[in-house]
């Protein structure tokens, strides 16, 4: 367990299988590049300099190689400039101009959360990544976080008048959340197709009491067995989050 320290910025683009805490929250990692080293998803968690706004990131950037590492570069020093802000709109409407200025192999979907333990508010915004889960403490079932308008803001680096809008919500002890890459709803089966995100919402569904590195484990055993073992389709990015 890696214990997140004041001003503290964990992540980045290897292969990862880990747990991460800070005064907020605990998470539960797994990335794994489909070519075995670095591939196009990058993740990062923060805590401001304040012990109170922990930060999480989950990006996937259509290119590979030495574009991710660019970006990944780019999306570290944007959280670190923002590290002590509530407002993510502004991190994002940067980073839509810095990959534009890159190039079409710089174009990224991301998604980010802050958790501000002095309200108890979820912040988040969503650039054309798969939409988070959550699951509320009272509650049997895994929900999509869906943002105040109604759907995601575009991708990054596609449109330069995009607007990147901040939604936010109330967020209690005991809830869960998840963020993924779409290399898991979309691992691929000849017979089963695609793995889909309501097969996924099934299987969290199955296991009410499991704690986040449990879910994370029960979601990778499932994912290759659906695929008979390999995860070579594509990168898959996994982080699942409680509450405290």
């Amino acid at each position: 367990m890696h214990h997140l320290q004041c001003g503290e910025i964990w992540g980045g683009i290897r292969n990862c299988d880990d747990d991460v805490a800070s005064a907020g929250l605990t998470a539960s990692l797994y990335s794994c590049a489909s070519d075995g080293g670095k591939g196009g998803d990058i993740y990062y968690l923060s805590l401001c300099k304040d012990n109170m706004l922990t930060r999480m990131v989950l990006a996937d950037v259509i290119g590979h190689g030495e574009h991710v590492s660019q970006i990944s570069k780019i999306i570290y020093q944007a959280i670190q400039s923002h590290m002590n802000d509530l407002e993510g709109d502004q991190l994002f409407s940067e980073l839509n101009h810095t990959a534009l200025k890159i190039g079409p192999d710089a174009m990224t979907t991301m998604v980010m959360a802050a958790f501000y333990k002095l309200n108890g508010e979820l912040y988040f915004v969503n650039a054309g990544h798969p939409p988070a889960l959550i699951k509320p403490k009272n509650e049997s079932s895994w929900l999509e976080l869906i943002p105040d308008k109604g759907s995601n803001d575009p991708v990054l680096g596609v449109l330069p008048q995009a607007a990147y809008i901040q939604s936010a919500m109330r967020i209690n002890s005991g809830d869960f959340l998840m963020f993924y890459s779409d290399g898991l709803t979309e691992a691929y089966h000849e017979k089963n197709g695609f793995f889909m995100k309501s097969r996924l919402k099934d299987l969290l569904n199955e296991h009410p009491k499991a704690s986040t590195s449990e879910l994370k484990q029960v979601v990778i055993d499932e994912i290759r067995r659906f695929t008979g073992g390999s995860l070579k389709h594509d990168d898959v990015t996994i982080m699942i989050v409680k509450i405290h």
